[in-house]
């Protein structure tokens, strides 16, 4: 029986999301350094998509990007004005959610310093009970600055998993973004 439970537990991290974040090719990233303020940004950016040949307004929520936990942040997203990012050293990264000059709510992410880029330490998420159901998702996000402080976030996510002997997995989504500062 400890054989099965076994194979069976191997199986699930052999199918263990692991997401590759490739990184674009920018000449222009500033130099980030430690400790400093790296700007006021947006709460929320509107992007227009083109998908199956129709044009599609999408709101991007940048909050989500620099949140530790799940869940819905309605309450104060509503109330925000703006998130305001610091470099604290070249391990950390504070992001602070505010309406106007009070902080409604602040994360402090864990990463590291690479080519320009501050990269958040990968999270992976697992859900289910296996060999039952089970899936795991990696997530990995990185972000740099760029002249007149813009803001580039690279982001790409993948979810694998399976049910009872059936494995399965998502080719896995990637995008970036560019932010203007606000003023």
């Amino acid at each position: 029986m400890n054989i099965r439970v076994g194979a069976i537990v191997v199986c699930c991290f052999l199918m263990v999301s692991c997401v590759s974040l490739k990184t674009p090719k920018r000449t222009d990233l500033v130099k980030l350094n430690v400790p400093a303020k790296i700007g006021h940004y947006p709460v929320r950016i509107e992007r227009v998509i083109k998908e199956n040949g129709k044009t599609l307004n999408h709101t991007t929520v940048i909050w989500y990007h620099f949140k530790n936990s799940g869940g819905p942040d309605s309450s104060e997203l509503k109330q925000a004005t703006h998130i305001a990012l610091e470099l604290i050293d070249d391990k950390h990264l504070k992001a602070g959610l505010y309406n106007g000059d009070v902080l409604l709510k602040s994360n402090v992410l864990k990463g590291k310093l690479k080519n320009g880029y501050f990269r958040r330490k990968a999270m992976t998420e697992f859900m289910g009970v296996p060999p039952i159901y089970w899936s795991v998702t990696s997530t990995k996000m990185q972000l740099g600055v760029g002249p007149n402080e813009v803001l580039y976030i690279d982001h790409a996510t993948e979810t694998n998993g399976g049910i009872l002997i059936m494995m399965a997995g998502t080719p896995g989504s990637t995008h970036s973004l560019a932010i203007p500062a606000l003023k």
